[in-house]
């Protein structure tokens, strides 16, 4: 399929940007009457397929002709277009910016813009969502996922953590110990009701950022129902964190699993996740298993962070390769004094090593926000008499 982009608006000037030049350009004059001359006189050949994006008025007739579709993209898309170009259909200008780019051009871009909205000039957009996940216990995903909503909202964001944990309903666990607070939970929520119908406003608990709890025990709620809601809270919140249950391989292939049912969709629509794994020989061997299965999943690297938690005690500690599966940010080392604000219920505290991990994850799901982890890098020790 060749794809060719000629015009210039918020819509086009976006996937210009994101897509590279060598995939949409032609190898003629930005003049437009040179640019339709080229296309009619070079043909879609039998069995191809030609595709332009354009917002240009023009007779495009003879491009047509050639087997050029011509998408029009303007405020006027649903409208009366140009004669030779038809309107983008439904099933586009309803997709994501994301999943536009990787259907035409098979590239993983995090833009949860809706085409239509776009082309309208409405800048209602998707929040950023970041699942969080490990393959064994213990790594500290509940924790992670509170300081990373605490920072986000610290800059201003809006900010929604949603327990995915059904078995343990850890934020349920941390936030409400006795389950005695009239708090709501995701079962709460039904489709075409508000969001805010199943989260609890972080006032209740001290905290910056909204919460969604699990469904209580007996409740069953599926992942479909889970995936409405979280399209829904990404229309309302500004970020969105997803603390999920720990996930094996065996789960990426099942749609009834956390992992099948949940992640992999978002993850091949292009949104990010965080991997945390815990240090030592046998849970790091464990988690390679489980990255290894990624590629085969089709998860584009680009969009697998990768996070290492040291447990308290454990001294000898080994890095492991992770190129191949995702991006390396850097590894956390639990510490006694960590450890103790947890069992206070504390959720806000400062911690060189946990901030600056932390700072550069957020950075990569929203880059241009401010978040700057050069001002939480650990310094290194002096050497000599001066420490």
């Amino acid at each position: 399929m060749k794809t060719v982009i000629i015009g210039s608006s918020g819509f086009l000037d976006v996937l210009k940007a994101k897509v590279p030049a060598r995939m949409w350009t032609l190898p003629t004059a930005d003049d437009f009457t040179v640019q339709t001359m080229f296309l009619a006189s070079n043909p879609v050949p039998t069995g191809n397929k030609g595709i332009v994006f354009t917002n240009t008025p023009g007779d495009w007739m003879k491009v047509a002709k050639a087997g050029w579709i011509v998408y029009w993209c303007s405020v006027e898309h649903s409208q009366r277009t140009p004669i030779g170009t038809v309107g983008l259909p439904d099933s586009y200008v309803d997709m994501s910016v994301a999943t536009f780019i990787k259907t035409f051009w098979n590239i993983h871009v995090i833009d949860k813009r809706i085409v239509r909205d776009m082309i309208l000039g409405i800048e209602r957009t998707l929040a950023p969502l970041l699942p969080v996940t490990s393959n064994t216990g213990g790594v500290g995903k509940t924790t992670s996922c509170q300081r990373f909503g605490d920072r986000a909202a610290e800059l201003g964001l809006h900010v929604l953590l949603v327990d995915g944990n059904i078995r343990q309903s850890s934020q349920r666990s941390f936030f409400d110990p006795l389950y005695d607070k009239p708090v709501r939970t995701i079962a709460d929520w039904r489709p075409g009701m508000s969001p805010t119908r199943g989260a609890n406003p972080g006032r209740m608990f001290n905290i910056r950022y909204d919460v969604a709890f699990a469904p209580p025990a007996g409740v069953l709620v599926d992942w479909l129902h889970y995936r409405r809601y979280l399209e829904e809270a990404r229309k309302k919140w500004d970020f969105v964190i997803l603390d999920l249950d720990r996930i094996s391989a065996d789960d990426l292939d099942d749609p009834d699993s956390i992992a099948g049912g949940l992640l992999t969709p978002y993850v091949l629509a292009g949104d990010p996740c965080l991997v945390i794994v815990k240090a030592g020989r046998q849970t790091q061997g464990d988690a390679m298993n489980l990255l290894s299965k990624f590629p085969e999943c089709g998860f584009p690297k680009e969009r697998i962070g990768i996070k290492d938690t040291i447990p308290v005690g454990l001294e000898s500690y080994q890095q492991y390769d992770y190129s191949r599966y995702g991006l390396f940010f850097g590894a956390e080392r639990q510490t006694i004094e960590a450890a103790n604000h947890i069992a206070n219920g504390d959720v806000q505290w400062k911690d060189p090593q946990l901030d600056y991990v932390r700072e550069r994850i957020l950075d990569w799901v929203m880059p241009d926000m401010g978040f700057n982890s050069e001002a939480y890098k650990p310094k290194p020790k002096r050497k000599g008499w001066f420490k």
